[in-house]
């Protein structure tokens, strides 16, 4: 078994891997989501811990890529700052499943970090995911609005998830491209543009059908349902600010 470690501590990796492995647990130490996302897509780990010390919720790319690849096995666990309630609640907001408040020893972290593996263990996201109008079929790889049912790609298919399951908010280049093709924008490029541009194409995203896949200028992207005026406005405002 082995977990994915991030932390800029010495100290803290040292005392933390040290006790996983006397329990036949490998460790392994990132500084950088980009790279910690790339190791998760070529190895498998129980579990994924942050030391949250210097930032907040340093794992949000990391808790993306899990979205959109469906890996509701994966536990995230954040570790190593005092919490308030409104931390606590903003971390479990954005996907977290564990959070260890305050200065935690070693024999609680593995302790929490055994239940967490263990309430992950084949657990399963939902095949299916309704937002305005479309249905995304996992299983099948296809989205069905209207009278149509269209073929997705598999990056498609997770570019769809999370873009629909984060509907009315902006996703950054950066985000997207750390999520589905674990690379840094300027890396993903091209095909970035091209994966927009063809489920924009399929999904009738372009506005006249009601919902669309918006670009906003420099910024991102985000799914609007036409319904939702505040939020196709908040798009608008965000445009302008950027121009």
């Amino acid at each position: 078994m082995r977990i994915a470690f991030f932390t800029f501590s010495d100290v803290l990796y040292k005392q933390i891997s040290e006790s996983f492995e006397q329990n036949g647990i490998d460790c392994a130490r990132f500084t950088d989501e980009l790279s910690l996302i790339r190791f998760l897509q070529r190895n498998s780990a129980a579990l994924v811990i942050f030391d949250a010390t210097q930032s907040q919720i340093p794992a949000l790319a990391t808790l993306k890529w899990r979205t959109c690849h469906f890996r509701t096995d994966l536990p995230v666990m954040m570790i190593g700052r005092s919490w308030d309630s409104e931390a606590v609640t903003e971390a479990l907001d954005a996907g977290v499943d564990e959070v260890v408040i305050g200065t935690a020893s070693v024999a609680e972290i593995m302790a929490r970090a055994r239940r967490s593996i263990a309430r992950c263990r084949g657990s399963r996201v939902g095949d299916r995911l309704t937002v305005a109008g479309y249905t995304i079929d996992r299983s099948a790889r296809t989205v069905c609005f209207g009278d149509r049912c269209v073929s997705l790609t598999a990056r498609e298919l997770s570019l769809a998830w999370l873009l629909f399951m984060t509907a009315g908010a902006l996703m950054s280049r950066e985000q997207l491209a750390n999520a589905v093709w674990g690379k840094d924008a300027d890396l993903a490029g091209r095909s970035h543009e091209q994966h927009i541009y063809k489920l924009r194409s399929k999904l009738a995203l372009d506005g006249r059908d009601g919902s669309q896949l918006k670009t906003v200028y420099s910024l991102g992207y985000v799914f609007v349902a036409r319904q939702d005026e505040a939020t196709d406005e908040a798009a608008d405002r965000a445009q302008a600010i950027a121009a």
